[in-house]
Formats: C-alpha cells, sequence, structure tokens
C-alpha cells in the first residue's frame, strides 16, 4: 500500500472525527479525534450527512465572499494559490481564507489540492458574484432536495454525498453551471445537470448483495435522540445541540422540560414567517428540514443569531430588536392607558407588570408556554387600539 493511499485515509478519518463531533456522534481519543462509527445504524450515518452538508455550505459561503473580495482586488495574484497539506496544518481549517478552507475537505474527501488555483479561480473573476451566489445556492438546494429521503448505510455512502456536494462549489463546476444555465435560457434546452442529479441520485441507492465472505453484523448502539428533539423537528439525524440553538434563536431562555416553551415559539415564528402564506404545507408548528437550513434566499433558524435576554419571545424581538423609537413608543403607550410603569425599559419589573395587568384588563390570557407577562403580537395590537380611545376607556 502506497504513502499517499495511507495519507489519504488518516485525512479521510480526521476528517469524519471533526463531523462526528459536529453532529454529537461518539468520537475518541484528542486531535485527530477519530469516529467510532462502528454499531451506526442509519440514523447515525444520516447525522454525519447532515453534519458534513452543514459544513461544506459555511466553507462554500467562505470561498464566495472571498472570491467576491479577490474580484475587487488589483492585480489579482497570477501565481497559484497555495497548496495546504491536510497533515501539516489541520483537516479543519475553518480559520483558512477562502479556498484553503474548501481545499482542506477537498483534500479529504479525495480531491487533488489544485482544484482552487488560480488559474480556475481567475475563470471566475469575469462572472457577476450575484450569478455566481445564485447558481451555486440554487444548485445545493437542488442537491439536498433530491437527497432529502437517501438512506445511508456506511461510510462509503457519506464519502460519496460529500464529495459529490463539495463539487458544486468547485470554480470547475460553478464555470460549467453559469455557461450551461445561460445556454439554457437562450435555447429553451433543459442543462444536463438536472439530469445528472438525478443520476447520481440514483447511484446513491445501488445495492450490491453480499456473497461471501459472510456478513458480521455489528451490534447497533444508535445515538439517543431526546423526546424533546423527535417532538421538535420532522426530520431525522437532529441533536439536542440543535434543538438549543433553536431556543435560543427563538428566546426561550429558561429550562424547558416539557418542551411547552419551544413548541409555542416554534409556533410563534412559523405564524410570522408564513403570515401571507398560512395555508404553506411547511406551516405546521414544527421544524422541517428547510427551516432549518434555509430555502431559497431565506436564511434558517440555524442562521439565526441568539435572543438577547430582554426578549421573552420572537415576537417582542420582531418588534423591538434594533428599534428604540418603536420601544419607547410602546411605553408612552403604556402610560397613556393608565398603566403608567416607573422604568423605561421593557425588561424591567414594572414593565413587566404593566403588561401582566394589560392581559387582565384586555380579557387576554397568555397562550400555553408563554408567560402572563410576556408581549405578544395579539396583545401589542390591542393595547395600541386601547390607546387611541378616550382617555379612562377600558380595553375590551
Amino acid at each position: 500500500m502506497s504513502q499517499r493511499t495511507i495519507a489519504a485515509t488518516d485525512e479521510l478519518d480526521s476528517y469524519f472525527g471533526e463531523i462526528c463531533r459536529q453532529a454529537d456522534l461518539p468520537v475518541s481519543g484528542s486531535r485527530p479525534l477519530r469516529c467510532q462509527t462502528a454499531g451506526f445504524d442509519e440514523l447515525a450515518w444520516h447525522s454525519m450527512v447532515k453534519a458534513g452538508l452543514n459544513d461544506v455550505d459555511h466553507r462554500c459561503d467562505l470561498y464566495l465572499s472571498w472570491l467576491e473580495n479577490k474580484r475587487s482586488e488589483k492585480p489579482f495574484v497570477d501565481a497559484s494559490l497555495t497548496s495546504v497539506g491536510a497533515t501539516a496544518a489541520g483537516v479543519l481549517g475553518i480559520a483558512a481564507q477562502g479556498s484553503a478552507a474548501l481545499e482542506y475537505v477537498g483534500l479529504a474527501l479525495g480531491l487533488t489540492s489544485q482544484i482552487y488555483n488560480a488559474y480556475y479561480t481567475r475563470a471566475l473573476l469575469g462572472i457577476e458574484p450575484s450569478t455566481i451566489k445564485l447558481t451555486v445556492e440554487g444548485r445545493r438546494l437542488a442537491f439536498r432536495n433530491e437527497f432529502i429521503d437517501a438512506q445511508y448505510r456506511e461510510k462509503s455512502d457519506v464519502v460519496y454525498v460529500l464529495r459529490s456536494y463539495l463539487k458544486l462549489c468547485t470554480p470547475q463546476t460553478i464555470t460549467m453551471d453559469v455557461n450551461a444555465f445561460a445556454r439554457s435560457a437562450a435555447t429553451g434546452v433543459e442543462p444536463p445537470q438536472y439530469q445528472n442529479l438525478l443520476l447520481e441520485r440514483r447511484a446513491m441507492d445501488t445495492v450490491r448483495p453480499v456473497t461471501a465472505p459472510a456478513l458480521v453484523v455489528k451490534p447497533i448502539t444508535a445515538p439517543t435522540v431526546s423526546p424533546s428533539v423527535r417532538q421538535t423537528f420532522t426530520g431525522v439525524g437532529y441533536s439536542e445541540a440543535q434543538l438549543n440553538h433553536v431556543r435560543e434563536a427563538l428566546c426561550v431562555h429558561s429550562a424547558d422540560p416539557t418542551n411547552a416553551k419551544t413548541m409555542a415559539a416554534v409556533k410563534m415564528w412559523e405564524d410570522q414567517v408564513y403570515e401571507d402564506e398560512p395555508t404553506d404545507a411547511l406551516h405546521n408548528g414544527r421544524v422541517d428540514d428547510q427551516e432549518f437550513n434555509g430555502i431559497n434566499m431565506q436564511m434558517g433558524l440555524r442562521d439565526l443569531k441568539g435572543c438577547s435576554t430582554r426578549w421573552h419571545n420572537f415576537e417582542e424581538r420582531a418588534l423591538f430588536q434594533d428599534k428604540p423609537q418603536t420601544e419607547a413608543a410602546f411605553l408612552l403607550v403604556l402610560t397613556k392607558v393608565g398603566l403608567a410603569p416607573q422604568e423605561q425599559s421593557l425588561d424591567s419589573q414594572g414593565v413587566r407588570k404593566a403588561i401582566s395587568d394589560a392581559r387582565d384588563k384586555c380579557s387576554m390570557p397568555a397562550r400555553s408556554g408563554i408567560n402572563k407577562s410576556d408581549l405578544t403580537d395579539d396583545l401589542y395590537n390591542k393595547i395600541i387600539e386601547w390607546s387611541g380611545k378616550t382617555e379612562g376607556s377600558p380595553c375590551g
């Protein structure tokens, strides 16, 4: 066995170790980590694929931003970009700029270290950045949609899918896609990329029967998934860490052992997202794959930053975050309707008591999973309506 084969295996194992850690799957040892894949079931492999796709997405976004910055530099360095050895700098170079960060993954998955060199990258500099981003994002979404119900049974399945996905963000593929879609727009002929994607998906489902030697079945140790994770997400492969991220993004700050606050927060977020399309199939009170990862140009929950403790729910965040004038105007409205809080901040005890009193006066009890002192859109609108009445009028 050649030294290069041994090195390639080590690089792949190191990358898989990091991806397993991102997916909250068992790893052993210090870095380079090793993923304990023995006994993985389909759910574990699926979790690993989703973590890998998310990792490639992050690196691809870095590369596209780096490429846009390079486009504005004059002159562009004509020499090849640095060829990075995965064993020299660590296989997960998140901090590495642009092409280098993607190149690490390319090396780990067995692609040549020159796929991001200056020759290929220069070909992209003459293309409008928005065209590149729309093309890549469209291809990534189509790929995820085509493979959304794929079944993964072994390590080679994961390598196959991640390599195919990574290629969508290489200069060669981007250039080819932009040209193909431009020709399609001019001629009306469907570009070959769609048919190729179907072929890739079918190849994924090809399973050869085992004849000899006999297959040794290893004991299955499935990763533990809490009832709260299963209740919150419609898809498989989600972890406790991803559930906690959703809670932080949707302003669930306190412990939620029954998951009631989380489900109320998800419903509240969806009501805002699908306000103009309430019958959308994704408007179901649970987090779907597209909602978590993003759909079209709309970012998903995974991209939403944590919510400040000032906001008790997502509707408060949407109403007042980065809008101090709106918050100040609401405090004046509370005074006008006779609730008169002493403090001048929404996160103060006096204002929270005023909101709680408004619920009583307006006969609007808090919904399940929402505290009485939390401000919701319906209560906010009722208080605003109340303030427009004659002074001293009741809320109802």
